[in-house]
This record gives C-alpha cells, structure tokens and sequence, in this order.
C-alpha cells in the first residue's frame, strides 16, 4: 500500500524541510517537493502540522520484577501509551538471573513483549556471569543481534555491582565483539559512606549538600542526600578515564546533575553519550519535601531546584544527547507499602506518556527552526544511533522505516498522563497543547487523532541491532 503524507513540515535533525513524504510498504519511498509526489492509495494531509521520524524511549523497564515487585506495566500498557504519545520505539532491560544462563533470561523477556507491543521494541542486556561460559553466551548474544549492554557502579545488594577495573576489562572486551556499553554511574563508596551519616567536616566542600550525619529514613528528603551529586560526578569522571584508554564506546544513563553533563563534554570524546530524563528537567528535590514525596523516590534522585535550572538550561544548549524516561512505575500500593521507612519504598517513577510533551514544552520561547531539529536529535536521531538501528530508525529519509508522527500542537489543553497503569502521576498538574494526529510504525497507521485503531493487534517487533 502507498501512502502520501502532504503539506506537513518535516523535522529533520538538522533543519525544517516543506515537503512530502511517501510510504511504500514498511519503507519510505521518497521525499519530494509538495504536490509533486505520484498518486497514493491514502493521501494524510497534514497542513498546520510537525512531521517528526518515530521517537525512541531508550531506557524503559516494563514487565519485569524489580526488588521483589512486579513493576506496573506491561508491555502492552506501555507501548500504549507511548504511541499515544508520538513514541515508536521501545528499549527495556534484561538481566540475568543468578540461576539462569544468559539465553533462558533472553528468551524469558522476548515471550513477555512477542504479540503484545505496539511498539517496535529492542533490548540492552545485563549479564552477570562472565566465566569461560558466560563470555561465550555473550559472544552469542551479540551474534544474535543483541549488542547493548548494562552495568552498574552500585547496587551490590542486587548482585549488580561492578568494580571499576571489573568494568574496564569487561567494556574493553565487549568493544572488541562489537558491544556498546551503557552504565549507570553513582560511585558505590561514597554512596555507603553517605549511609553511615558521614558528616561534613569529613567531606570535599564542594558538594556541601552530600553531608547527611543523622539519616532520618521516614523523611524522603534523606533519598537525595544519601545519593549526593558528588557520587554520579565520581563514577562518571572514572568510566570516562576508561573510554580514553579502551577506546569504546560509551553511554552514560539517566544524568541527573550538569556537574555530570559537563564531565561528559569535557572529556572531548565523541564515543562518550549521556541522556537525562524529563523528571531531572521538570522536578526539584522540593517534590520529596511533600507528605506524600516519596512517591517521586527514584535514582539517581531529584535534585535541587540550582541543579535543575542548570541542567535544563544545558540541554537546550545541546548538552546532552538523549532524552529518555528511564520508566519504572510501580502501582500505588506498592509505592505506599513501605511502612514509612523510605529504604523499603520501591524507586522509580512513570515518564512514557509524558516524554514527548515535556521535551517540547522544554524547548517552548526559543527559535522553531534550531529547536525543532533539537527535539528531533533527542528523542529520535541520537537514540537510534546509540542504539545502532540509524538510519533504519531515527530520520526521515528515502529506504528508512516509514516510524512517523503528525504532530499538532497549540490545540486544547489535555493534562500529561504517564502511564495508563494504576500509579500515582509523576507530573501533576501539568498539561500540554500537543495532539498525535497520527502516527505510523513501519508504514502501518497505528494512531488517528490520538486513539489507536487497532487495540487488539499491536503489531510491533523485535529490532535486531546487528
């Protein structure tokens, strides 16, 4: 089937382009100048409208059980709401069991998503066995076109910590397979010390909101002081340190401070990326502060509002090179279940439903034409690149996969909704103007005027990274 997509401004990720699009099959077939395309079996006219390639979330947990509970979404409520919202590409995690090999725990999470994503879907791999054996899983992994990986400077209570000299000589020969590696950067010293209530006059002054010498772990507010900044600067200035001497390829999730982001771009290596999340623009550490704050317990956590401006103010200047949600909702109930102390409060919160809106509502006040592009950069461009599908997913341009999105915007103001699971909303209050008038996965019209068309056949697929 053909269809033309007409009268639209395309938003590619380097300028704004008057033209139109046509699909033939899963693909885009060309892009031409208005009115000048053949006929289509469907002509969309999109006049007064974005033409954006699909947004990717490359950092979601769906369907999974993380700390003993069973997360909110499935992958058919996530993939949902994501291409409601101009969303259609998904990335979630697998990690290995420590009773499990690496092919069972794979095959485990592709039987969750097959049949129930209306998003194309792919995965980065945590394994956690790296004998003779578990080097060779590996190896097959990757031959399988599984070739993003992650690790974590903490969590030792999960089996999840790496040293760093365990992270060098595992990133280094995971570069040499053709793996990238994505990290999760709080060091795991100073977070225990941070623990201990380590008072001030013991710390680097530099980061004098690190100091914590009486945790009260019924107060949420204790969250953000025993995971200082100064943790997620440390971790990220020591997997820099290991780029430059491994030459991998390296990408830094969920940043939380512009100490952070500045380490990064200060590194002056190209082979290094970062995101950050919606929540770390949008909300300060005042959020914990509320009675009901540890509803907004996640990590790294939110900082503080000095923090939050900087960092904003960076990305817009093109600091970072993603935005993702790092989604990790959990149902109400078990947000409440921890009895008042904030150790036993399961973190994480919702963000699918909200990454789309809040990226544009970050970028409102500034130049159409350098922004437009930006929003393009981060949220399909980049990602598609880190993820190694560029450029069958992340442009639009003739031979990709025809992932695209109609996007209004300046129409009735409608409230940001995360997640459509039962989970308290991490954005209250906040609303936007922008309406999906309709989006495309693989040349397939998925959403018209915001509702889906089909809910009972989601039609998305396993994206195989070789």
């Amino acid at each position: 089937m053909k269809i033309s997509i007409q009268n639209g401004t395309l938003v590619l990720d380097d300028r704004l382009k008057q033209a139109d699009i046509l699909i033939d099959g899963e693909r885009i077939a060309a892009i031409a100048p208005r009115s000048t395309l053949p006929p289509a079996d469907l002509t969309v006219d999109a006049a007064s409208s974005l033409v954006f390639p699909g947004f990717i979330d490359l950092h979601t947990h769906l369907d999974d059980v993380i700390g003993g509970r069973y997360l909110a979404d499935t992958w058919h409520s996530g993939s949902q709401i994501a291409v409601q919202n101009g969303i259609t590409s998904l990335c979630s995690f697998i990690t290995q069991g420590s009773d499990e090999s690496l092919g069972t725990a794979i095959a485990r999470a592709q039987k969750k998503a097959a049949g129930q994503s209306f998003c194309d879907y792919t995965w980065h791999l945590t394994p956690t066995r790296f004998d003779d054996a578990g080097w060779r899983e590996i190896e097959a992994a990757i031959g399988a076109g599984f070739i993003t990986f992650k690790f974590y400077t903490t969590y030792r209570e999960a089996g999840l910590y790496s040293s760093y000299t365990e992270l060098e000589e595992r990133i280094g020969r995971l570069h040499s397979l053709g793996g990238r590696v994505l990290v999760h950067c709080e060091d795991d010293a100073i977070l225990q010390r941070a623990r201990q209530g380590e008072t001030a006059a013991d710390r680097d002054t530099r980061w004098p909101e690190s100091a914590c010498a009486a945790v009260d772990w019924s107060d949420p507010r204790s969250h953000a002081r025993v995971r200082p900044a100064e943790a997620e600067v440390t971790a990220i200035q020591r997997l820099v340190e290991i780029a430059r001497r491994t030459g991998a390829r390296l990408h830094i999730v969920h940043v939380s401070t512009p100490e952070g982001v500045a380490a990064i771009r200060l590194a002056e290596n190209h082979r290094i990326t970062c995101e950050t999340c919606p929540h770390y623009l949008f909300l300060d550490e005042s959020w914990l502060g509320r009675p009901d704050g540890r509803r907004w317990i996640c990590a790294p956590p939110l900082r503080a509002e000095e923090s939050r401006r900087k960092l904003a103010e960076m990305v817009c200047a093109g600091g970072a090179d993603c935005m993702a949600t790092d989604h990790c909702a959990f149902t109400r109930a078990d947000k409440e279940s921890g009895g008042g102390d904030i150790r036993r409060t399961p973190g994480g919160v919702a963000g699918i439903g909200a990454l789309v809106p809040l990226a544009c509502k970050l970028f409102e006040g500034t130049d159409a034409e350098a922004n437009l592009p930006a929003i393009s950069r981060l949220l399909s461009a980049h990602p598609a690149q880190i993820l190694g599908l560029y450029p069958r997913k992340g442009c639009l341009q003739a031979g990709a996969d025809a992932d695209l999105v109609v996007l209004r915007s300046g129409g009735p103001e409608r409230s940001i909704r995360s997640t459509l699971a039962d989970v308290f909303e991490t954005y209250p209050g906040m609303s936007t103007t922008l309406s999906v008038r309709a989006l495309f996965r693989r040349g397939w019209l998925i959403v018209e005027n915001g509702e889906i068309l089909e809910q009972d056949i989601p039609g998305g697929t396993w994206l195989c990274q070789k």
